[in-house]
């Protein structure tokens, strides 16, 4: 764990350059890791994706709605429901491009997702405590070389966190071999540093759902995820 100081806010107007384009979506049951598949399949369709710095969320359930066999290895499957969405990260200016995605459908081998309709793009956040559930990173590093890692980053990008907590550890399985994953919790960022870590990320494997934080509302629901 690593935790300094709160902070004091400044004024801040939250910019609109990158946000999430969010689909509904119908799709009778996915594999709970279905990042590779996922992100083969959305760039059959919008193959830009890789030159714009996006990013694709995984797509899951409330934890107890439609679970089967083990969340936490990765092994298993759930099945999605009419509030289950599918979101990418984009740049402002591509959004209309990915609304092309209505009425297709994502091809994942044995599994089918029915884009329905898009709904209003949304916003990144100015809450200071962000939240990602997978940062790729070396599975042999320590829970503090993982800290001390995502810290250097940090402050590559201008950020200069005050308190971070490293998480789960899950694997993210591709045809080139398993991708090693940490969950990391942000807090007590300045609004202005919160947006930059949504619109940039940190480490690789964007499309793969890696290094993309969400806002999150308290520590609490944080350590609940």
């Amino acid at each position: 764990m690593f935790w300094q100081e709160d902070i004091k806010e400044e004024h801040f107007t939250l910019p609109d350059d990158v946000q999430d384009a969010v689909f509904n979506i119908h799709s009778k049951i996915l594999p709970i890791d279905h990042a590779y598949l996922l992100s083969k399949a959305l760039l059959s369709h919008l193959p830009w994706l890789e030159d714009v710095n996006a990013g694709i969320h995984d797509i899951s359930v409330a934890d107890g709605n439609g679970w089967e066999q083990d969340h936490e290895s990765g092994f298993g499957f759930y099945y999605p429901s009419k509030r289950s969405k599918l979101s990418i990260r984009m740049p402002k200016e591509k959004l209309d491009d990915a609304n092309l995605l209505v009425g297709k459908t994502l091809d994942l081998g044995e599994y089918h997702i029915e884009i329905v309709k898009a709904f209003e793009p949304k916003l990144l956040s100015d809450m200071q405590i962000v939240f990602a559930k997978y940062v790729a990173c070396d599975k042999e590093l320590s829970e503090d070389d993982f800290l001390q890692d995502a810290y250097n980053q940090l402050q590559a990008l201008g950020i200069h966190p005050k308190k971070m907590m490293a998480g789960l550890e899950r694997n993210i399985k591709t045809p080139e071999g398993n991708i090693h994953t940490r969950s990391l919790m942000i807090a007590d960022l300045r609004k202005s540093e919160s947006v930059t870590l949504q619109e940039k990320g940190i480490g690789d494997y964007r499309l793969l759902g890696c290094g993309l934080f969400v806002p999150q509302k308290d520590i609490v629901s944080v350590n609940a995820v």
